[in-house]
């Protein structure tokens, strides 16, 4: 793809709107070299007509290295992650909101390094922001809880991940009600319980999580089918 000397700033972000669009759908497809390739030439592209706009310059590193996890390639993920992590922090225009995702995606990264102390320290910043930002009754919040606590489970410390998945469980239903977000949560906590040992509370757990998958028609989800068959193992062991 080549760019002329005359494509103005609005065209030029046109066009990245675009390819990042395109790059979205590479990767929904399994296509990471293709989407890997839509995202360099985006953050080129912005180089070229907006040099000066450092939040999009930021934005755009950050969505690569979701690529680049996808794709496996996590060394060169957690750099660019890292690299647009210091870009938001100094670039006019950033809010806590932005900064928030950046940790919460570099977190994620250095969860698939199983980096885990450094996972959870990075998920912390982003539970600290979106708590003084939102509240601790947000959406955002309970998903970071959540993923500490399989951080929790992962660490070796599975009564801290139970406590971590009650508290999204509780902002879920908040929030949610009856949602495939509050019965992932459930299972999660039941999950959780399976590992202390605890069958006949993991039992009670699964059960409701896989009626909350019902009473939302999806019964026959990935969801629903991990629910029955870790029912099965709690039922087996009690």
């Amino acid at each position: 793809m080549t760019h002329t000397d005359t494509t103005t700033e609005t065209e030029g972000l046109q066009q990245i709107s675009q390819l990042q669009q395109r790059a979205v759908e590479f990767a929904e497809s399994g296509m990471m070299e293709e989407a890997l390739e839509a995202a360099m030439i985006c953050i080129g592209l912005q180089e070229e007509v907006a040099p000066d706009n450092m939040l999009l310059r930021a934005k755009l590193i950050q969505n690569a290295s979701r690529i680049l996890l996808y794709a496996g390639d996590l060394e060169q993920a957690e750099a660019i992650a890292n690299e647009g992590i210091g870009i938001l922090q100094t670039a006019e225009g950033t809010t806590a909101d932005d900064m928030a995702h950046a940790f919460l995606n570099l977190s994620s990264i250095l969860y698939a390094k199983k980096d885990l102390e450094n996972a959870s320290l990075v998920l912390m910043e982003a539970i600290s922001i979106w708590t003084t930002e939102k509240g601790h009754n947000s959406p955002e919040v309970a998903d970071c809880l959540g993923n500490l606590g399989r951080l929790r489970e992962e660490q070796g410390k599975p009564e801290e991940a139970i406590e971590l998945h009650q508290q999204a469980i509780d902002i879920k239903k908040q929030v949610f009600g009856d949602h495939e977000q509050t019965a992932f949560s459930v299972m999660n906590k039941g999950l959780a319980l399976m590992l202390t040992g605890q069958f006949a509370e993991a039992k009670e757990a699964l059960e409701e999580a896989l009626a909350c998958c019902k009473r939302i028609g999806q019964e026959d989800s990935e969801m629903a089918k991990a629910c029955e068959q870790n029912l099965s193992i709690c039922i087996d062991k009690m």
